[in-house]
């Protein structure tokens, strides 16, 4: 069995772990999303796709961070959620930009794979797990189209157990946009 293998399994069981508790907003997911990321940030770099690995690092941050702000703001093991406005909103777009330079810079590197590609879902999947961060309702609505893009991405690169995993967190995004808007 190889370590990509492990890792890629391994990091799956822990992501789905962390997407259902994600979707009951409950704080419990924060320790295990922070779990796969880790083993993701060595798959990923194995594997030539950089900025995914730079983003799951950045999700390792942003999971311990995730999990203090929710703590902090947790009535028993849930939190509320809350909404920001459409000119908060609007500051997505500057992730195209964004990604853009970044793609470019990836694209500079030795052993880089899809370099704009990565570099939007990159960009646009810290956006995303910033709102959940901060338990803002709207970020499964950047989570369906970025798992589906995801989907595509892992299956070229054959990351399959991951391309499957995209397969459900598009699902489990439908979920949870719902669940979230209530």
């Amino acid at each position: 069995m190889s370590i990509d293998f492990t890792l890629e399994w391994v990091a799956t069981i822990l992501s789905l772990v962390f997407l259902t508790g994600i979707i009951r907003r409950k704080i419990w997911a924060w320790p295990a999303g922070t779990l796969s990321s880790i083993l993701s940030v060595a798959l990923f770099y194995r594997t030539g796709l950089y900025a995914e690995s730079g983003l799951y690092f950045f999700y390792v941050i942003l999971g311990i961070y995730g999990w203090w702000h929710w703590k902090q703001n947790a009535q028993l093991d849930t939190v509320e959620l809350v909404t920001i406005s459409s000119s908060t909103q609007s500051l997505a777009l500057l992730g195209i930009p964004i990604a853009v330079v970044l793609g470019y810079f990836l694209n500079a590197l030795p052993g880089v794979s899809f370099a704009y590609f990565d570099a939007f879902t990159t960009v646009f999947g810290l956006w995303a797990t910033w709102q959940e961060t901060r338990r803002i309702r709207t970020a499964f609505h950047y989570w369906i189209p970025l798992n589906i893009a995801s989907v595509i991405l892992y299956g070229i690169k054959g990351l399959e157990v991951y391309a499957c995993l995209m397969v459900i967190y598009s699902i489990m995004s439908v979920i949870g946009f719902i669940r979230w808007r209530k």
